[in-house]
């Protein structure tokens, strides 16, 4: 049973009534051990790789809502696999989490589209904290596109029904 937080229910779709689906990707097996308990005891629903071609099937063959990938990968890097995600599943939210806190890496991340940059060692209550916000972000983003094209259909309507009146 979710457990109830203000008026949401944590790791719950309010439009869809499901669990956020979320991707991990970490080369180092107590990290993604512990981050995808975190988030699985929030009410998410975890997928878990450790490499980037391991990420890829994961990506191709399943609807996620965000991906947080670490930097370093044995067989490719975070960055790749954000501008892989971004050119494929462009709505996935991505966090890019690493030990380097390089400003190069993260002016590369935030270019390629990532959502924000986690600096390792990880503190998991503002993981957490990221993970909501991230995940609330795109709630309202998606719900103000739906506004603004239920507004322009309305304005469009308008103007074809005063077009026919003036004619």
């Amino acid at each position: 049973m979710p457990v109830r937080i203000g008026r949401e229910e944590k790791g719950i779709c309010p439009m869809a009534g499901q669990a956020h689906r979320i991707l991990i990707v970490d080369d180092d097996n107590a990290s993604l051990e512990v981050l995808s308990e975190v988030l699985t005891r929030a009410n998410y629903e975890i997928y878990s790789a450790s490499t980037g071609y391991d990420a890829a099937k994961i990506i191709q063959e399943n609807t996620l809502d965000m991906a947080i990938l670490d930097y370093d990968l044995p067989d490719t890097t975070g960055l790749d696999l954000l501008q892989h995600i971004k050119r494929t599943r462009p709505r996935i939210l991505v966090i890019i989490m690493s030990a380097n806190t390089s400003t190069n890496v993260k002016f590369d991340v935030f270019e390629a589209g990532a959502f924000t940059f986690i600096p390792k060692p990880i503190d998991l209550r503002r993981f957490l904290q990221y993970v909501r916000r991230a995940l609330g972000f795109r709630e309202q983003s998606t719900a103000s596109s739906r506004r603004r094209t239920n507004t322009v259909q309305i304005k469009k309507s308008t103007f074809f029904r005063w077009t026919r009146i003036v004619k």
